[in-house]
Parts: C-alpha cells; structure tokens; sequence
C-alpha cells in the first residue's frame, strides 16, 4: 500500500511541476528499417469461406484483435485481414500460427479452429490465407496457403498488381485489360499466385475482365472497376466456392507494398 502511495504522490509532483504545454512524448520507440533481418514480416488473411470471425495467434500469443466502441474484441471474419496496413512483425524460424475462435462469439467462444507451423525466413514478407470452405461439423479451417511477398520496383509512375486464386473449383485464371484487351496476368491456378505485374498506363482507368484460361470465357457478369493509386503495389484476390450460390466468385483486393 506504502509504495502504491509514493508512487501517486511521485505522480502528482510530476504533473504539479509541469506548466500548460510542457507535455512532450518521452516514449521510446524503435524504427525497423524496412526488410531488417532481426524479424520475420506476415499478413493474415481469413479466406475460408463460413469462417466464424477469429483472432490471430503466433505461438499462442494473439496478435489480431479488433475493439469497437463497446470495448469487446471482435474478430476477422471471411475476407478479413490483419494488418489492414503493413505487415505484423515476428521472430524468424519456425512459428505455430493458429485462429481461434473471437471470445465474445455467441457460439464455440475461443475455440481453436486451425493450427499450423510455418518457417519464417528473417528479413523476408509473407501473406498466410486461410482457405478451403470451413466445416461446422468438425470446426475448422481445413487448409492455408502461404506466399512470400517480393516487393517490385516501386515509383511514384508506376502501379503493380498480382492475383491470388483462391476459388475453389474454379478454372485457372486471366487478367485482362479492359481497355486494351491485352492479358496483364495468366494462368494462375486454384491455390496460387502470380508475381506481381507493373500495369501499364497506370494513369487510365482500371478496368479489368476475368476469364477461365482454359474456356476464355469471362468469369464475372460485371467488369472489375479498381482505384489503384500510383506508388503501390496490391494483392487482388479472387475467392469463392464454385457452383455455391452462399459464396459465389467473388474479388477484393488490398495494398501489399507503398512507398
């Protein structure tokens, strides 16, 4: 009790000898140089279609974890992702990745419903998406997918894209240039990725059409209408259970890299 009160009285001399604008930021902090070999960088991203939202843990350490403005924590659920910017920093080597279940769930609160271990190489990025369509009989994330993430050559005239194929059932996959019809990326399988592309005439609208390799037949009704700002490069996801009509194809897309 003694030095709970010394340390309120240390408090409030503390603050009684500062005058009105004396605060200044005291905290230190630690500037990680971009790709520094003491960390491993990672993104998750919860594509496994009836997912219930979950939190993130690395080594049984959670991570994720979203408070809203009644103070409980929600989760990521189906396209959700952690960071929504940047990537979260982990020790290199060999990590136990594991989504549990958010605690404030109505139902399975805090159950886990997917584990797995992935070595980190240090200095490097990776993308981590959860995949294959969740089962509630037996509850759980059946499958993942993990990509290193190279950053391109990043200016402020240029945009880069890449696809990741994440529909399951679906055909191999086209991204095709609305405008021009020139084919910016091909071929990118069911559980894979294509390295990232620079776009070319990035100051013109981004439209594009998705087609089966294959078939080259348009896969969406609408064309994929995208603000891409110069400077970046971004992921453009395409998701989904063919033949579902509760997960048909689906896209999104988010920023991987800025300058």
């Amino acid at each position: 009790m003694k030095k709970l009160l010394y340390i309120c009285i240390l408090i409030t001399v503390a603050l009684a000898a500062c005058k009105k604008g004396d605060f200044v930021e005291n905290t230190p902090y630690t500037v990680i140089p971009d790709g520094d070999p003491a960390y491993s960088y990672i993104k998750f991203l919860n594509m496994t279609p009836g997912s219930p939202s979950v939190n993130f843990f690395v080594n049984d350490v959670k991570i994720s974890g979203v408070n809203n403005t009644a103070s409980t924590v929600n989760g990521y659920g189906y396209a959700g992702l952690y960071p929504e910017v940047g990537y979260s920093i982990i020790k290199p080597g060999s990590n136990v990745l594991k989504a549990n279940i958010t605690g404030s769930a109505t139902a399975d609160a805090g159950l886990n419903v997917f584990s797995s271990t992935f070595n980190m190489v240090a200095g490097k990025y990776f993308s981590i998406f959860t995949t294959g369509e969740y089962s509630a009989t037996t509850k759980n994330i059946p499958s993942s997918l993990m990509i290193e993430d190279i950053k391109p050559a990043l200016d402020t005239s240029k945009i880069f894209l890449r696809v990741v194929n994440l529909y399951a059932g679906g055909p191999n996959v086209d991204l095709i240039q609305a405008s021009t019809g020139q084919k910016l990326i091909s071929n990118v399988a069911f559980n894979a990725a294509s390295a990232f592309v620079e776009i070319p005439n990035p100051g013109k609208e981004n439209i594009y059409d998705l087609k089966s390799t294959t078939a080259n037949t348009t896969l969406r009704a609408a064309l994929l209408k995208l603000t891409l700002i110069k400077g970046r490069a971004y992921t453009f996801i395409i998701r989904g259970v063919n033949g579902s009509t509760t997960y048909p194809l689906a896209a999104s897309f988010y920023t991987t890299f800025l300058l």
